[in-house]
């Protein structure tokens, strides 16, 4: 999927859509030669990408891009990932034993969302909810700041390595 989603921005050889993988997913995926060319190959034969040869003075290499089957089948597989999506805030919200959670996380944090579920509720029960968001709240907090910090420090390196250019 990371493949087909670099190729739907643009075209590349192989070694450019290493780079980019590894870029986009902060170095998550360092796609190597011995993993990156079968899966291109897989891909080719499957008809979701093509490649056409290009000359760089002496050297040939090959340029990939998505094809319209590729377009479609990348279109189901981000389709299928929403879905995943809402099926994991759907499990999680049972297993923080709330009713449910709204489909867009951030109406979870709204007003107008939070009055809506208190909505009816004694004082004790108000108290148990919105407890148990303050809780929800924190663990979100604490990931989201952990995540700012690894951003940070990915955009430093990035704005370093183009200063060095």
């Amino acid at each position: 999927m990371l493949i087909l989603l670099a190729l739907e921005k643009e075209p590349a050889n192989g070694y450019k859509l290493m780079k980019m993988i590894s870029e986009d997913t902060f170095g998550e995926w360092r796609p190597t030669n011995s993993t990156m060319y079968p899966y291109l190959s897989n891909l080719t034969k499957r008809g979701l990408i093509q490649y056409r040869t290009k000359k760089q003075g002496q050297r040939e290499s090959k340029e990939y891009s998505l094809t319209p089957k590729g377009t479609k089948i990348l279109k189901k597989l981000v389709n299928k990932q929403q879905e995943m999506n809402l099926s994991l805030l759907s499990m999680v919200s049972t297993v923080i034993d709330i009713d449910s959670l709204p489909n867009h996380l951030l109406d979870f944090f709204s007003q107008s969302y939070h009055e809506y579920i208190l909505m009816g509720k004694s004082s004790e029960e108000k108290i148990g909810i919105l407890s148990r968001r303050v809780e929800i709240l924190n663990l979100f907090l604490d990931i989201m700041g952990k995540n700012k910090v690894e951003m940070e420090n990915e955009l430093e390196i990035l704005k370093s390595n183009e200063m060095k250019k």
